[in-house]
């Protein structure tokens, strides 16, 4: 199912029923609910032959709301595209920005909540297997069970480059169904791959970090991601952080599954697509976002995006 309209809080009661999800909507009253607008823009819908049921999205919110989990899954993914999603499960708060998943398994036990601010854009990719479906394929029978002797609840992780290019292959348009569905088909199980994979080198690696350390992590991280057109060292920001270099590259790759420096580029490229949207040259767009050479921004922005900075600035 595919549509392009405004989505209101009646059709949400829709989603909840299909996929069992609770909504609230903090600012609304209940005699406006049900036709409120929430969101525009597009909403995909497909069940793939493996037995994934999977949701694509490419929407502005126009309404806060919040979503609560109700039903179980052994296995639920997220990937933004663009955006940001916050999630809290069992009392953790994780921030899903765009390029990187979420993993996890949902149970009365372990509920998963999000929260979504007005006047954000969000393009999501998200896919779940539900415990009734006796029709999946033998490799994803296998890879739940895989996944469920880990015994990690939740992990976020960052998606590979080629990945994200082929997510964005298959959304173009012009493709016939079955192409894109093959490809999609392709792609859920190259992520389930990368993120099995990321899943077996978290349960291997130290335990999470302590509170204490969590919070100066996040301290660098809100520091990339709000001045990312600073230069920064390794060796500066692990002294922020009252951290070694080496406590600083591996305890924050553990806590939100990529590099400090490929965090850092991914809010450098976030903050140029914003000043081409408005209107800046590719040239002041490099140079206001940290890039010291309109080359290397280029092609970093080509790999990220799928598309050149120039024809970002044109269709902007």
């Amino acid at each position: 199912m595919c549509s392009k309209r405004l989505f209101c809080v009646e059709d949400f009661i829709g989603f909840g029923e299909r996929y069992g999800i609770d909504y609230h909507f903090p600012r609304l009253t209940d005699s406006v609910v049900s036709s409120t607008p929430v969101l525009h823009g597009d909403v995909e819908e497909m069940t793939l032959s493996s037995g994934i049921s999977l949701t694509q999205s490419n929407v502005r919110v126009l309404q806060p709301y919040e979503t609560t989990s109700r039903h179980s899954s052994p296995l639920y993914m997220l990937v933004v595209l663009e955006g940001c999603v916050t999630l809290a499960l069992n009392g953790k708060e994780y921030q899903v920005r765009s390029g990187m998943a979420f993993s996890s398994r949902l149970s009365e036990q372990q509920v998963m909540s999000a929260r979504h601010d007005a006047d954000s854009t969000l393009k999501t990719l998200s896919f779940g297997v539900y415990p009734n479906d006796t029709d999946r394929e033998s490799l994803l029978e296998t890879l739940l069970q895989e996944w469920q002797a880990l015994q990690v609840p939740a992990f976020i992780w960052q998606v590979p480059e080629c990945v994200l290019s082929g997510i964005q292959h298959a959304q173009q348009r012009g493709l016939s169904t079955l192409s894109r569905q093959l490809l999609l088909e392709g792609l859920m199980y190259q992520l389930l791959g990368h993120g099995l994979n990321h899943c077996q080198q978290q349960t291997d690696a130290c335990s999470v970090p302590v509170c204490g350390e969590y919070a100066r992590l996040e301290q660098i991280r809100r520091l990339l991601e709000h001045s990312p057109e600073q230069e920064y060292t390794l060796a500066q920001l692990a002294g922020q952080a009252a951290m070694s270099q080496s406590s600083l590259r591996s305890k924050f790759r553990q806590a939100y599954g990529c590099t400090v420096f490929d965090y850092l580029r991914d809010c450098r490229l976030a903050l140029a697509r914003r000043y081409l949207l408005e209107g800046h040259s590719v040239q002041q767009a490099a140079w206001l976002s940290g890039y010291q050479h309109a080359t290397n921004f280029s092609t970093a922005f080509r790999r990220r995006y799928g598309l050149s900075p120039g024809n970002v600035r044109r269709h902007g």
